[in-house]
């Protein structure tokens, strides 16, 4: 992977965790496991398989029956071809232009530079919603 890939990939795993952090508490929680399912691709495409872990948990802790539930690790998971078939689904409801532009019209700082690095600021974003409660329901 290029060094461009991989820098692509660590800020958008960040832009992914800082809009799922900007949800508010009644937005539906299928929303919050979309954003933190991106995430985890990305982080994993950027080489950060805690990181990646991190946001399968967080959406397992709160959905047990979930797909990703299935697989040991995010890297596992990415291995499988029914995950990848949903991850088709997940990139087609909210591509990485759309992320950009929910950003931009919420007028999100870029979080590479509000915390020094992606994976700083990825680790902030993590750190606060693994503090949350988890939720029941989808």
């Amino acid at each position: 992977m290029s060094d461009h890939t991989t820098e692509r990939s660590q800020r958008l795993a960040a832009l992914y965790l800082q809009l799922a952090n900007q949800l508010p508490h009644s937005a539906p929680r299928d929303t919050l496991h979309r954003l933190l399912l991106l995430a985890a691709r990305h982080a994993c495409d950027a080489g950060w398989h805690v990181e990646a872990n991190l946001c399968q948990e967080c959406v397992r802790r709160d959905n047990p029956r979930h797909l990703v539930s299935r697989f040991p690790t995010m890297p596992a998971a990415l291995l499988s071809a029914d995950y990848l078939d949903f991850e088709r689904q997940l990139k087609r409801q909210c591509p990485q232009e759309r992320a950009e532009h929910l950003a931009e019209v919420q007028r999100l700082d870029d979080p590479a530079v509000s915390f020094d690095s992606p994976l700083r600021a990825a680790r902030h974003f993590l750190e606060r919603l693994s503090l949350d409660e988890p939720v029941d329901g989808d």
